[in-house]
C-alpha cells in the first residue's frame, strides 16, 4: 500500500495550444511542465498516450509513487468513455480511447473531464472559489469555457455530460460558429475576438507580446483602444447575464488569458449586467487566483469525483 506522504497525484491541462502537467503531493505542487500540444500532434496516434505518460512519469520526484491522473481537456469530452470529441481545437487527442490507454500504460486510476471543469475545481479547492456553495467559472481563451459547481460537484446535463455553455446565442451576427450556431457567444467574447480587434487597430503590436500595462496606458491615451475593451466587456456580459440569471451563483470567477484585462473591460461588462431591482442578480465577479495553473491543478482532483 502506498504511504500517503509518498503518494502523488498528477493533473494534465490538455489545450489546443499548450499542455500543462502538474504533480501534487501533500505539501502542494511538487513539479510542473508546459509543452506545446503540437509536439504530440507530430506523433502517430498510437504513440501519443505513451508520450504523454512518459512526461508525467519524468516529473515524479524520486522516492514517490503516482497514484492517480486527471485530465482536463478542451471539449466536447465524453467523461464516461474517456474520449475527447473535439475536431476543432484538439483533434490530435480526439476520437481514440486516451483514458483507457493511459490506464494501461500507468496502471493507475485515470479520469477525464472538460478543461473548464478542471479549472473550476482548481479554484474551488485551492484558489478564489474556496467556501463557495454555488460557483460559476468562465474561461476566456481561444474559445469560452463555462463550468458550474454546486457544493463542489460539477453540474451535468441529463446524459451526464458537461454543458458547452460557451456556445449560446447572444447577437444577430450572421456568421456561423464552428458549433453551428449563428450569433454565438464564443465568437464575440473569447480572447480571439479581443486579439483580432486590437491587432487590427494596432498592427505593429502583436497581442501576445504586450503586457497588460501597455494596454492600460494606451487606453488612457487613445479612445479607440478603450472602446475595444469596453465593447468586449459588453459582449462578455451578454452571455454572462444569462448564466447568472439561470444558475444564480454566489461567486463568478473569470479565468483564461483574456481575464488579465479585467480592469480594462470591467465597465463594459458591468453595463451589460444592469437589471431592474426586482430582477437583480449576484454580480460578485472576481479574476482567477490561480491563473494559468488552475486547469492542471484542478485536474488532480478529477479522479476523486469519478
Amino acid at each position: 500500500m502506498t504511504n500517503a506522504s509518498t503518494g502523488v497525484k498528477a493533473g494534465i491541462d490538455l489545450g489546443g495550444t499548450g499542455t500543462r502537467i502538474i504533480i501534487r503531493g501533500e505539501s502542494g505542487i511538487l513539479n510542473t511542465m508546459t509543452l506545446p500540444t503540437a509536439e504530440f500532434c507530430q506523433l502517430e496516434q498510437q504513440d501519443r498516450a505513451q508520450a504523454l505518460a512518459s512526461y508525467v512519469l519524468a516529473l515524479i520526484p524520486q522516492g514517490m509513487e503516482l497514484i492517480s491522473l486527471g485530465v482536463g481537456a478542451s471539449g466536447p469530452v465524453d467523461t464516461a468513455s474517456g474520449i475527447i470529441n473535439n475536431k476543432d481545437t484538439l483533434e490530435c487527442f480526439s476520437f481514440f480511447p486516451l483514458v483507457d490507454e493511459l490506464k494501461q500504460i500507468l496502471g493507475i486510476h485515470v479520469a477525464i473531464d472538460n478543461d473548464a471543469v478542471a479549472a473550476v475545481l482548481g479554484e474551488y479547492h485551492f484558489g478564489a472559489g474556496k467556501n463557495s456553495q454555488r460557483l460559476l467559472m468562465v474561461t476566456l481563451g481561444t474559445g469560452i469555457g463555462v463550468a458550474l459547481l454546486d457544493k463542489g460537484i460539477p453540474f451535468r446535463t441529463s446524459d451526464h455530460q458537461h454543458p458547452e455553455a460557451g456556445h449560446i446565442p447572444v447577437s444577430g451576427n450572421p456568421a456561423t460558429c464552428y458549433c453551428g450556431l449563428r450569433g454565438c457567444w464564443e465568437m464575440l467574447a473569447s480572447r480571439t475576438w479581443l486579439q483580432q480587434n486590437l491587432e487590427a487597430l494596432l498592427p505593429l503590436m502583436p497581442f501576445e507580446k504586450q503586457d497588460v500595462s501597455v494596454y492600460q496606458a494606451m487606453s488612457a491615451e487613445r479612445k479607440e483602444v478603450a472602446a475595444i475593451f469596453h465593447r468586449y466587456g459588453n459582449y462578455l456580459g451578454r452571455g454572462l447575464v444569462t448564466l447568472l440569471t439561470l444558475y444564480g451563483p454566489d461567486l463568478t470567477i473569470l479565468s483564461g488569458s483574456a481575464a488579465h484585462y479585467y480592469p480594462l473591460f470591467k465597465s463594459g461588462l458591468e453595463e451589460s449586467l444592469i437589471r431592474a431591482d426586482a430582477y437583480a442578480i449576484n454580480k460578485r465577479i472576481v479574476p482567477s487566483e490561480l491563473g494559468d495553473i488552475a486547469g492542471a491543478l484542478g485536474a488532480t482532483v478529477i479522479p476523486e469525483l469519478n
